[in-house]
């Protein structure tokens, strides 16, 4: 098995009442879709039409906690780190170990899975949405990189909310 190339993928969140995105892959089709509930705690993540992987956010949490499904079981597990200095989440993916490491800003973030970065997601500026670039490393995590990148989203819309309340 060769080494691949690294390759961009780019997600968008599309303005709504409920969290929408979509994530294209070189020109403007989606390969990807992105839904949410209105609460913002369950995400449903589609691939051609077909649900791929399931994000739930834990509820009444001191801190952030999330659980990845796919084809109805538990496969992640990811949870905010004890830390007032950074954004950064730990947890488990498949029996591995898993990060996402963020920038001081939030703008940036790396996905490590084992120590190995799979993805690193980049906020990238849109008018009147977020839009992220994702450079992958590693194809087979495509479909957790796109999850997880939404996680990355609500991280870095709350640190752009605390910035907005620090700059009144």
């Amino acid at each position: 098995m060769g080494i691949r190339r690294p390759y961009l993928l780019t997600l968008r969140q599309s303005m709504s009442i409920k969290p929408q995105y979509n994530v294209y892959k070189g020109g403007m089709k989606s390969i990807y879709s992105i839904e949410g509930d209105i609460t913002r705690h369950v995400y449903s993540i589609r691939k051609d039409g077909t649900e791929v992987m399931k994000l739930r956010r834990k509820l009444a949490k001191l801190l952030t906690e999330y659980i990845i499904e796919k084809e109805g079981r538990e496969i992640a597990h990811v949870k905010k780190r004890i830390s007032l200095l950074t954004h950064d989440l730990s947890g488990i993916v498949e029996d591995q170990s898993l990060e996402i490491r963020a920038d001081w800003e939030a703008y940036r973030f790396d996905i490590l899975v084992n120590g190995r970065k799979i993805c690193r997601i980049e906020s990238k500026s849109e008018l009147f949405s977020d839009c992220y670039e994702m450079m992958m490393f590693d194809e087979s995590m495509e479909e957790l990189a796109v999850t997880l990148a939404v996680i990355c989203d609500q991280v870095s819309d709350k640190e752009e909310k605390a910035r907005a309340r620090a700059d009144e």
